[in-house]
Order: C-alpha cells, then sequence, then structure tokens
C-alpha cells in the first residue's frame, strides 16, 4: 500500500495573495482597510513553498485513529486566522473550524503558522499597519 500525502493552499483573492479581512476585530488596533496587503517577503509562492516544505502530515495521520478518521475524514481544511503586526511578526493566531479538525492537525497547523518568518506590513497611509488574514490549508491524505 502506498501512501501519499498532499499539500493544498489555496489563498482567497484571485491574484494569488493573501486578502485582508473585512470583518469586526475585537482588537481595536488592527486596520480592516489597507493600502497594501500584508504579504510574506517571497510573495506567494514563496508562503506556499514555506507551508509545503514546513507542514509535516506524517504524524498527523499516523496518531489519528479510526474514530478520528470518521469523525474528520481523510481532507482537512483548517481555517487559520492570524494579525499580521507593523513589524511583519505573526501574532493572535487562531483557528476558526478547530471542532471541525483533528487535535493532530490543529497542533500541526499552530506550530507551522508559529514558525513563520516576519511577513511585509500591511500599509495605510504610508504607515505600516496591524491587519488580519485568514488562510486555509488541506490536508488530503490519499491511499492506493
Amino acid at each position: 500500500m502506498k501512501t501519499f500525502l498532499t499539500i493544498v493552499i489555496l489563498f482567497l483573492s484571485g491574484f494569488g495573495s493573501l486578502k485582508a479581512q473585512n470583518e469586526v476585530v475585537v482588537d481595536s488596533s488592527v486596520v480592516r482597510e489597507v493600502d497594501v496587503i500584508p504579504q510574506f517577503v517571497g510573495g506567494a509562492i514563496g508562503w506556499q513553498r514555506f507551508l509545503e516544505n514546513n507542514l509535516n502530515l506524517s504524524g498527523v495521520f499516523r496518531d489519528m485513529d479510526s474514530t478520528e478518521y470518521v469523525k474528520y475524514g481523510l481532507r482537512q481544511t483548517a481555517i487559520l486566522e492570524f494579525t499580521v503586526c507593523e513589524d511583519g511578526e505573526l501574532c493572535d493566531i487562531d483557528i476558526v473550524n478547530k471542532s471541525k479538525i483533528s487535535p493532530s492537525f490543529a497542533r500541526e497547523t499552530m506550530r507551522l503558522i508559529k514558525k513563520s518568518p516576519k511577513w511585509k506590513a500591511a500599509i495605510k497611509d504610508d504607515k505600516p499597519v496591524r491587519t488580519r488574514i485568514r488562510q486555509p490549508i488541506v490536508a488530503i491524505l490519499d491511499e492506493y
């Protein structure tokens, strides 16, 4: 039996970069409408490469028992939200749909995002500002 792990990284805007969220955020210092959206230093391709090279799914699926396979399935999508601060650090990381993914996948996606290098901050009126990002990460286990 051969097992393949496939990572699918989706970007929310049509041109392959991340989109700042237009939703109510408790932190009043988060700017929702920006002139320039935040970006990973290597751009969308660099961000995808970072995620692919650093996401370790082997332990995620190994840790799942048959009950978790039934509950969460072989395809799981973690929807993460995080703040890109003025200095490019990622903070206030949250998994929006934590109850819909396995605990081991939730731990791995949090580990991955916390490992991220600094980003280029969002810009509003020629100044770096804090803004929120929503990033889905999809993991698929294929067995044949």
